[in-house]
């Protein structure tokens, strides 16, 4: 199943990408872009659907883990070659990503395997919030 948002005139892709949980490996840090044990099994598969739903590939990816009050600034990706951008969630305990463009806002609240795909040069952001278990995704840019 993929679920299409269409905001502020661009869209937004969910889709889950199942794994075996063997596959992932992931190194403590709050972001982490060197390689890392599974970083090439994981592009690997989600090389496989981007290509398959989107005809696209990975260029870079890196690790964002979160803890109790760790936040992302508003960012967008930036890069030659870019089209565009993704977060694929390792952990079940994700609070909302927020996407902003001309004073709207649109959330959404990503569980574990979910995959969002949207244009690299879309500001984004997550908020701080409390919790107890690490929020870690694999955030990557797209050609």
């Amino acid at each position: 199943m993929i679920n299409t948002y269409s905001l502020f005139s661009v869209n937004v892709f969910q889709s889950k990408i199942i794994i075996p949980i063997d596959n992932i490996s992931c190194v403590n840090g709050f972001q982490y872009h060197e390689d890392f044990n599974g970083k090439k099994e994981l592009n690997k598969i989600i090389n496989k659907h981007m290509f398959s739903m989107h005809h696209l590939s990975i260029i870079h990816g890196w690790l964002n883990v979160l803890k109790d009050q760790s936040y992302n600034r508003p960012h967008c990706h930036l890069g030659d070659n870019i089209k565009m951008a993704g977060v694929f969630y390792l952990s079940n305990e994700n609070n909302n990503i927020t996407f902003t463009s001309n004073g709207e806002t649109f959330e959404i609240k990503p569980k574990l395997f979910d995959c969002l795909i949207f244009p690299f040069d879309l500001l984004h952001y997550v908020l701080p919030e409390p919790r107890i278990k690490k929020r870690i995704c694999y955030a990557f840019n797209l050609r």
